[in-house]
């Protein structure tokens, strides 16, 4: 059985398992008027489609101009996962992002679609050591500022974060600000180590691997769970993930299908 639901419910269900959904709950959170929620129970389990509109979202709308729709699945059976497929239009343009590669399958019986990338998923459960150099704060400076912004991360939306208590920043100064990464709420107990920079003169010295094993440290303190999100092909940065401690516990992987499909 295949029917919409309402964003509170599509939360409910999603929230259960935070981290294994923080992704689809992010969408939930950050778009909540521009995703329409589809959900599939079977004697196998149950299966939530989140449907988004790409104009939405600014990575997406730059990543990939050519689609409408971007598709998210959690699925715990291929079968669920192709009873919610004729919820999504078949005249548009729909990049696919799939945690498991059992939904791959039914997908491409309706959707001609071509790997564009995958993002990993980092987490840990051991207990780290602060770096005593380094510097956990709410007012991280006007360098660090200009240093997140290269990451995306715009300065209205970071203070705005840091005001509310739901992020703080990790700074390492050497004469001046040599490493930085931002620390914010993701969903819930979840919350994203990222915006890691740092200035091309200090580099190559482990001054990153310093700020996110501080991040780390202080997000253990506080009771909640790291994730740290990398493209598969930074091997930089999945470098500096394990040499901390992380280990890896979910892929998204993105899909991409045109306007002109299959029947």
């Amino acid at each position: 059985m295949t029917f919409a639901i309402s964003i509170d419910s599509a939360i409910d269900e999603l929230a259960r398992d935070p981290l294994r959904h923080v992704v689809l709950l992010k969408q939930l959170l950050a778009y909540p008027t521009h995703v329409k929620a589809y959900r599939a129970s079977g004697t196998a389990g149950s299966a939530i489609l989140l449907a988004l509109e790409a104009s939405a979202s600014a990575y997406d709308r730059q990543a990939y101009p050519e689609a409408e729709v971007v598709a998210f699945i959690s699925s715990d059976h291929p079968d669920l996962t192709a009873s919610l497929l004729p919820c999504l239009p078949r005249d548009v343009g729909i990049a696919f992002k799939l945690s498991r590669e059992a939904d791959l399958r039914p997908v491409q019986t309706k959707f001609p679609v071509v790997r564009s990338t995958a993002f990993v998923s980092f987490t840990s459960d051991g207990v780290m050591e602060p770096d005593a150099e380094v510097r956990v704060t709410t007012t991280p400076g006007e360098v660090a500022f200009r240093m997140f912004e290269t990451q995306g991360h715009e300065r209205r939306w970071i203070e705005s974060m840091l005001a509310n208590g739901r992020a703080f920043a990790c700074v390492l100064e050497q004469d001046t600000t040599a490493s930085v990464c931002l620390v914010y709420e993701n969903w819930g107990p979840v919350w994203e180590v990222g915006g890691v920079v740092t200035a091309p003169e200090h580099r190559r010295k482990g001054l990153g691997a310093r700020v996110v094993r501080t991040a780390l440290a202080e997000l253990g303190k506080r009771g909640l769970k790291p994730r740290y999100q990398v493209e598969e092909n930074n091997a930089a940065s999945i470098a500096l993930a394990r040499s901390v401690g992380l280990a890896p516990f979910l892929t998204m992987t993105h899909y991409l299908t045109s306007a002109r499909r299959s029947a």
